[in-house]
């Protein structure tokens, strides 16, 4: 079996490209035989990728998918006919705008895998045709939860064979949970979708209550809202417990680190940070967003979900954990055990079943 994933770029920090390189990782060590196009390459893979996975990138820069969608076409069926490739991936929506008409009439297998919940477009009309194609005209539509397999459902008339397969976790961890860190973990993109306003906003409510005595709180991350968020910081003269952190590939130091891990998304498909918060077993807080905290976190054993835009039953939450060390450590117990679930084994198995078991 010879697979080809058609991505936009695997040289960044995101949870698309972690993602996406653990399933190729994952695949690899299977022994599929695997091909990966990038459209705008940006550098090498930030994150570890196999190196039996062969790489090809269409152009350096910025491109635009309109214009350059004649050259995109050729490029992958081309590029499929020329390797004899059987199923190809198309990560997000939007490349199924070139990706599945390039293979209309060549008898590959077409699998759109989106990593945005259906409702979830950003404001793009691209994404909103490239799911009409995906589902329309794709084979496959792979979805992050099952939630959202109900979304596209009821959103369109799907013609491709749906299915959720979500995100994997890294192994949980051995080591102790931390009883006397003080530290509260947010890593992110810093744009609105990540809603880190809004944790700003509820640490200024909280910051002087005896519980968040000696606690801190770290936005890890790089985007457009940077500035922004720097100066809702220094406007409510958090500077002292509040810091923006740049994204780093030494994550792992940070989860080390955290007591407790606050989610304020707007929106998310299935985020990778909740799973590695429960890998660490880090505790969280998270707003009830479509889709994804729900699908990680049970209640009261791995962490605690409060729904959208309760920002005083948010606060109170994290609070209520701040002064409580036996219930974090509970917490964090449940957290690594539900991490289990979404193991490398269990996703890859998906993956393979899904693909015709790559030989």
């Amino acid at each position: 079996m010879r697979c080809c994933f058609v991505i936009q770029h695997i040289g960044a920090l995101g949870g698309t490209e972690r993602a996406a390189t653990g399933v190729l990782n994952g695949l690899a060590a299977r022994g599929a035989d695997l091909h990966l196009l990038e459209v705008a390459p940006v550098g090498p893979p930030l994150f570890p990728l196999d190196p039996r996975v062969v790489c090809h990138g269409f152009a350096r820069g910025r491109v635009s998918l309109v214009r350059a969608w004649p050259q995109l076409v050729r490029w992958v069926r081309a590029y499929v006919r020329a390797h004899a490739i059987d199923v190809v991936v198309v990560v997000e929506a939007t490349h199924a705008l070139y990706a599945v008409p390039a293979l209309a009439g060549t008898g590959v297998r077409v699998v759109v895998w989106e990593h945005f919940n259906f409702r979830a477009d950003m404001g793009r009309r691209k994404r909103r045709l490239g799911r009409w194609m995906a589902g329309r005209w794709a084979d496959h539509v792979v979805t992050l939860t099952q939630r959202d397999v109900g979304l596209w459902q009821a959103g369109m008339r799907v013609r491709a064979d749906i299915r959720a397969i979500p995100n994997s976790a890294p192994p949980p961890l051995t080591t102790p949970y931390p009883q006397d860190a003080r530290l509260v973990l947010a890593v992110g993109r810093l744009a609105a979708q990540k809603g880190f306003d809004r944790l700003i906003a509820v640490w200024g409510d909280i910051a002087r209550a005896p519980q968040a005595q000696g606690w801190r709180l770290a936005i890890v991350g790089d985007g457009p809202d940077r500035a922004a968020l720097q100066r809702q910081i220094d406007g409510a003269g958090l500077g002292d417990t509040v810091t923006l952190v740049p994204a780093t590939t030494q994550i792992a130091g940070l989860y080390a680190q955290a007591a407790l891990y606050a989610c304020t998304s707007r929106f998310e498909g299935l985020p990778m940070v909740l799973l590695e918060a429960a890998a660490w077993g880090v505790p969280v807080v998270s707003v009830d967003c479509e889709t994804g905290p729900s699908d990680i976190i049970v209640p009261g054993e791995s962490g605690v979900l409060v729904p959208q835009d309760d920002w005083r039953g948010f606060g109170a939450a994290l609070l209520a954990l701040m002064g409580d060390d036996a219930l974090r450590a509970h917490l964090s117990a449940g957290a690594r055990h539900r991490a289990l679930a979404f193991s490398t084994d269990r996703v890859i198995g998906q993956w393979v079943a899904l693909l015709g078991g790559p030989v």
